[in-house]
């Protein structure tokens, strides 16, 4: 026995009453539901949800907000406005109907007794609706705390996960994980729509999914409700779908998910461009409170600004780890990843080749071209190197005219001909020839472990021989020459 029963026992051995009921009134379903009786009647249901428009007395007592009281009641036009019980109650004298709280329920009591309540006890049933208020207050109190403690625990432990997250798609799936649990619904789909792109793609679904649905991008032009939310931003929420409505389906036409329960799909755009989407689907229909709608709007927001931090750390790195006008690693960047592959290398057992390459005579060259020139051969250059880079190579800037590649496989045959790739690039550049300057590649390598096991052995070796490459002699050394 909950605490209002043991309050409407009471007032109902008080008052030796025939009925004392009290109901609850749920603005979301807009009904009267029976939370606690003490009944006589065979003919009260004990489960009880009585729409407004159709609760006789009950709506007119709520709608008035004040206490109906009636005695010698007419018996015969009594059954309309009495709908909780299942037949017409026959031989009531009296009842009286009062509001309990604000609009949040009511108390109603009838006799077969006496002619009504007398005074006294009519200040009994005032009195009770008041004790009810203040048990509904603490209900209300404990229900928000319960929710606040779920919305924080869902926040907590998506902002957790995302600390540590490293992939997007693993922050997704626990986004649409932990929001179809605090929902109840059956399904969840994280979708995101990239600037500039007639597609969104899938990060992540949760639930029993149809095959290959991850895999298929959706076409925002579609029709599709999902598609369609996404492409006019904003909320879609619909109570209950229509499967025979030929318009009500999430993805695809004839996709394998049931469209006869709630589809709520909300969406938010990201500061790094595009937009991010989540939609829920359940079985049956419900509904949700602001407070949990809220719960989950922000949830999608917080995602969002996690894949907006996750972009701009990568576009930081590449900023800290490139030369930003060839997009070439930078000097500090290419010796850390030399000095990774000279241990992988080690620990595997492997080879590892290096070249250093440099262009001359580029001083020379820039006393007599401006700087916007030899900037063009610069980008020439890099982009030769980008597009000659064997397939698993590094290659970085080192100077304007300076350039290394490294081949974690020690391929020094691909290597050369990187470097006949550049060479066949200042061959191409017409204007230093026009003035008298003949620019070429001159080259220093080195081979783990032929040449030594540390990076700065790898760096001295090559620089060695490229500083001999300068010598009169052949155009350029190279390992298949015999220089040492």
């Amino acid at each position: 026995m909950n605490t209002f029963e043991s309050v409407i026992h009471l007032l109902s051995n008080v008052l030796d009453a025939y009925t004392v009921a009290f109901f609850q009134y749920d603005p979301h379903c807009g009904a009267f539901r029976l939370v606690a009786a003490h009944s006589l009647s065979k003919y009260l249901q004990t489960e009880v949800s009585i729409p407004k428009d159709g609760s006789g007395i009950l709506s007119q007592v709520h709608k008035v907000g004040h206490t109906v009281h009636l005695g010698k009641v007419d018996v015969d036009k009594l059954a309309a406005s009495l709908p909780f019980y299942r037949e017409g109650e026959g031989g009531i004298k009296g009842l009286l109907a009062t509001p309990v709280g604000t609009g949040q329920g009511l108390l109603y009591a009838d006799t077969k007794r006496h002619w009504g309540f007398n005074d006294k006890q009519q200040k009994w049933i005032l009195e009770t609706a008041r004790v009810l208020r203040q048990l509904l207050d603490q209900q209300q109190c404990v229900f928000e705390r319960n929710s606040y403690s779920r919305i924080l625990t869902l926040w907590h432990e998506l902002i957790e996960c995302w600390h540590t997250a490293k992939d997007p798609l693993e922050a997704a799936h626990e986004l649409t994980e932990k929001a179809r649990a605090f929902l109840g619904t059956d399904w969840a789909f994280c979708l995101q729509q990239d600037p500039g792109e007639r597609d969104g793609t899938m990060l992540s679904a949760s639930g029993s999914l149809p095959r290959g649905l991850l895999q298929r991008p959706l076409p925002v032009s579609s029709p599709a409700l999902v598609a369609e939310t996404m492409r006019k931003g904003g909320q879609l929420f619909i109570p209950a779908l229509k499967p025979d409505a030929d318009e009500h389906y999430l993805f695809f036409p004839g996709e394998n998910l049931p469209h006869q329960g709630s589809l709520w799909v909300l969406t938010t755009e990201r500061r790094a461009g595009g937009r991010l989407c989540l939609a829920v689907l359940a079985r049956k229909k419900m509904s949700w409170a602001q407070d949990e709608r809220y719960a989950v709007e922000k949830a999608l927001q917080i995602f969002a600004a996690f894949l907006d931090s996750v972009y701009w750390h990568a576009r930081y790195l590449e900023s800290a780890c490139t030369h930003g006008p060839t997009g070439l690693l930078n000097e500090c960047t290419l010796a850390q990843r030399l000095h990774q592959c000279v241990q992988a290398a080690i620990h595997g057992s492997t080879p590892l080749a290096l070249i250093v390459v440099q262009c001359e005579p580029w001083q020379y060259a820039q006393s007599i071209f401006p700087p916007s020139e030899t900037n063009q051969w610069e980008s020439a250059l890099a982009a030769a190197l980008r597009d000659a880079t064997p397939p698993g190579a590094i290659a970085g800037r080192l100077a304007q005219n300076r350039y290394a590649v490294l081949h974690p496989q020690g391929d020094m045959k691909e290597l050369m001909l990187t470097a006949d790739a550049l060479d066949a690039c200042l061959i191409k550049l017409s204007a230093p020839r026009r003035k008298g300057i003949h620019l070429k590649i001159h080259l220093g390598w080195a081979s783990l472990p032929q040449d030594g096991t540390t990076a700065d052995d790898l760096w001295q070796t090559a620089y060695r021989r490229l500083l001999e490459s300068f010598r009169p002699g052949p155009s350029r050394s190279s390992p298949s020459s015999g220089s040492s």
